[in-house]
């Protein structure tokens, strides 16, 4: 019995290791086939040397290019090793030069030679570097860069470095970026406007808020390079997304020859957390090659209080009163990874190719208990007690062809991505609950409901993007982008009747959905002498198709809109700039918010879909003046048609349970102001404050009535910084949330105070770090719901006080400027 249990559970990860092993032998195949050039034979002369430096010293993983002196495109590359030689092989007879370069010396390119007769050694001799003067003890003299950068169309928070990247999760992370906040399930949203868009270097993953949420936990703040923040994307990007763009920028290719970073962490708080990454990277002057592989731990003790009045629907006056206590307990295993090369075919032409993957498991153990009475006189009507575990396992596959053509060196260029995503999880749920007395005696029969809930996913995604510049500072975009999609959910419930579990047809859904989305833009940009203009305007074609097995039901929904953009910046001066931005957004409903099935959370208590879903349509403003280029205030407004919010209300045939809907509910408006300082108190003590404070009003039907919702915001966030002495490190933040209205909910206030001391050794290829994160436990969730026949006030008591450990070693070469590429999949990342 143990040995088939074994084999069903691992056996995701066994699949995910085959892809891994699969998809790193197609890679390196395509790169060996890449790396052949017909201008150096399988037999020939060989070239060898050695670098050292100045004082003699050798110089190992230096790039040493071998070139054709009379066909500049034809060269092959190599790295020294350890000792400082190289080696080429297998060359033919003609005229060549070697050139070597190195940010820490000046560059080296040698004299012409002649191979005249195959089979011939060619000694270079000892080659020694001059290093630059700019370079002291071996150390590059690097410029930092400010924390936050304020771009035409984005603003840019640089994490690498600073006290962001504490070894932290990434979904900790975003908590702690000024605008952002991040609900207790996941969920960004970005200056009060919830469910914002979230990218991984460009690209969506197409995974559901949960399935982001842990994919975030499970990667650490120190991979993270930088957060870009879109308030108002312009038309280039995805029209998907109307809260705005979350794009982390993830480390990659940094340095030249071999090398990496590994990082180690652990961590505790109620519960355990423990976690590690490798990130490797080979770079030459033609090749790059990338592979980076994190795991992840996490078991947590999380703790839920909920209060239900459930009202009589003429008194309005409470009838019964549900008081719910809960504790969860999940345990988070997750491994993702990505790999991929970059190749230079031509001083115009170059390949590059991505895999990204992932697999794990998450097991739930959550006791329940349930005090149901009446609320007139209090009296307890029964109590229940729910055990609910759940074994969620998953496995993540995105695979991706990139190719760039560049006309010229003044942008002149084709972008192409093609993409292929597959996504499958699986979840088996288990409810059994008791009913019993004030007494503990048993009023009820034992009920029971067992779930088999998978969901499988595939993708295809094809982008062209072209520029082109112009000498007078113009600069004319344009692009297209399709991409096909289908997702599948067969979900099965068996309910406990007479000790015997028998299908539940009335729940069990068997659901597929259809969608595809063509899209095309054009974008220009000029500079007018102070002034910055960009225009731009998008197209998108959506095609759905929705198929219920279960009873029969088929629906189909298409529709064609444009999406404009403005941006226009004016310099005063060098020290001074005024912007102001628009541009038309969508939310397009997630497909699992399509999907018309349920998921139980406790015998009383469901959610699931509505395939009445229309997209909702948001026109955003924005208002921004930078001041001593640094200081930045912005202004910013949004109103939103048809917006998605979830809501609540009472199963009409089983009234005592509660269910949990997305809906379109009526009008948004947010509106709000935003101030960013950065300052520099002393030589040794940096910080970074920023302030937002923006109201939220909706308009939601009430029946015949109309329902105004508002409330007021006011949001805090601070960074601390404070250089001591031997490379050590102290660092103070923290960041406050007064309350938001988020459709039927109201959210209180909350914060978090965090700090943390750090130490950099070995010459500051290592680090140790040590964190308290939630120093006052003071990061807990309290909301109250007041819509139609349901009143309810909770409590999530989090696992959030923690202190958590952090060893990273840096180990490689010099230091170079990577390549960063995005893929065409970018929108449709949070509607899995």
């Amino acid at each position: 019995m143990y040995s088939i249990f074994q084999n069903i559970w691992f056996a995701p990860q066994r699949i995910a290791r085959i892809h891994i092993m699969r998809s790193i032998y197609l890679l390196f195949l395509a790169a060996a086939l890449l790396k052949a050039s017909p201008t150096f034979a399988q037999s020939g002369s060989s070239i060898r040397g050695k670098v050292v430096d100045h004082t003699e010293k050798t110089l190992p993983y230096m790039t040493v290019s071998l070139h054709n002196a009379e066909n500049i495109t034809e060269t092959v590359v190599t790295v020294t090793a350890s000792t400082g030689t190289f080696m080429f092989k297998n060359i033919v007879s003609g005229k060549y030069y070697i050139s070597i370069k190195s940010l820490a010396h000046q560059d080296h390119i040698g004299n012409r030679f002649n191979i005249t007769h195959p089979g011939t050694n060619h000694d270079m001799g000892v080659i020694q570097l001059v290093g630059k003067s700019n370079v002291m003890d071996e150390v590059i003299i690097e410029k930092k860069k400010p924390l936050i950068e304020q771009q035409i169309d984005k603003m840019i928070v640089n994490v690498e470095n600073s006290a962001l990247s504490d070894g932290s999760s990434s979904l900790e992370l975003l908590n702690k970026i000024p605008g952002l906040s991040v609900s207790s399930d996941g969920k960004v949203s970005l200056k009060g406007k919830s469910d914002a868009s979230v990218m991984i270097n460009g690209k969506l993953t197409y995974l559901s808020a949960d399935q982001l949420a842990n994919l975030l936990r499970s990667t650490s703040s120190l991979d993270v390079t930088k957060i870009e923040v879109m308030t108002n994307p312009s038309s280039k990007y995805e029209a998907a997304g109307e809260s705005g763009i979350i794009n982390i920028v993830l480390k990659k290719g940094l340095k030249q020859g071999f090398n990496g970073t590994l990082n180690l962490n652990g961590g505790a708080g109620r519960g355990t957390q423990l976690g590690g990454s490798i990130n490797l990277n080979y770079r030459t002057s033609n090749t790059n090659f990338f592979a980076i592989y994190n795991q992840y731990y996490q078991n947590l003790e999380n703790r839920m209080e909920l209060t239900r009045y459930l009202l009589d629907n003429t008194s309005g006056k409470p009838e019964f009163i549900s008081k719910q206590t809960n504790l969860e307990k999940p345990k988070l295993r997750s491994n993702n990874f990505r790999v991929g090369a970059d190749f230079i075919l031509s001083p115009k032409n170059s390949i590059g190719f991505l895999i990204n993957g992932g697999f794990g498991k998450f097991p739930k153990y959550e006791p329940t208990q349930n005090d149901f009475s009446n609320a007139a006189t209090q009296k307890l009507l029964w109590r229940a007690n729910t055990v609910t575990e759940g074994r969620e396992r998953w496995e993540d596959m995105l695979y991706n062809i990139n190719y760039v053509h560049k006309f010229d060196e003044n942008g002149h260029q084709l972008t192409i991505d093609l993409d292929h995503v597959y996504h499958y999880s699986k979840m088996d749920q288990s409810l059994l609950t008791t009913y019993t007395n004030e007494a503990q005696e048993q009023i009820r029969p034992l009920s029971g409901r067992i779930g088999d809930i998978p969901s499988r996913n595939k993708v295809y995604v094809g982008k062209l993007d072209y520029t082109l510049p112009f000498e007078n500072g113009l600069k004319f975009e344009a692009g297209y982008k399709g991409s096909l999609v289908k997702t599948e959910n067969d979900l099965r419930y068996d309910t406990l009747q007479q000790d015997q579990y028998v299908p539940d047809l009335k729940t069990s859904n068997h659901f597929i959905y259809h969608e595809s989305i063509q899209a095309a833009y054009v974008n220009v940009n000029k500079e007018w002498g102070k002034f910055n203009t960009q225009i731009g305007l998008r197209g998108e074609y959506t095609d759905t198709k929705g198929e219920q097995l279960t009873t029969n039901e088929t629906f189909t929904k298409n529709y064609f809109n444009l999406f404009p953009s403005v941006f226009l910046t004016y310099s005063i001066n060098d020290q001074h700039k005024m912007q102001a931005n628009y541009s038309r957004r969508v939310k397009r409903p997630s497909f699992w918010d399509m999907n018309p099935f349920r998921v139980y959370t406790d015998p009383f208590s469901y959610y699931e879909g509505n395939s009445k879903l229309n997209p909702s349509f948001a026109n955003s403003f924005e208002l921004g003046y930078t001041l001593l280029r640094k200081y930045i205030l912005t202004a910013n407004y949004s109103h939103s048609e048809d917006v998605v919010n979830e809501i609540v209300g009472r199963d009409p045939s089983e009234p005592n349970t509660v269910f949990e809907r997305p809906a379109n509910l009526g009008t948004f408006t947010n509106m709000g102001v935003s101030l960013t300082v950065p300052l520099q108190l002393t030589k040794w003590w940096t910080a970074t404050y920023f302030g937002n404070f923006y109201r939220n009003k909706y308009e939601l039907p009430m029946g015949e009535s109309l329902s105004i919702r508002a409330g007021n915001t006011l949001a805090f966030n601070g960074q601390n910084t404070f250089s001591l002495l031997h490379n050590w490190r102290f660092e103070l933040g923290g960041n406050y949330i007064s309350g938001m209205t988020v459709g039927v909910h109201e959210l209180k206030s909350y914060g978090v105070v965090y700090t943390g001391i750090q130490k950099n050794f070995l010459q500051n290829k290592a680090m140790l770090k040590l964190v308290i994160n939630d120093i006052f436990m003071t990061n807990q969730r309290r909301y109250e719901t007041n819509y139609t026949d349901i009143r309810t006030f909770g409590k999530i008591n989090r696992d959030s006080r923690s202190a958590l450990l952090t060893f990273t070693y840096r180990f490689g070469g010099d230091f170079s400027s990577g390549k960063d590429r995005s893929t065409g999949s970018e929108d449709i990342k949070n509607r899995l």
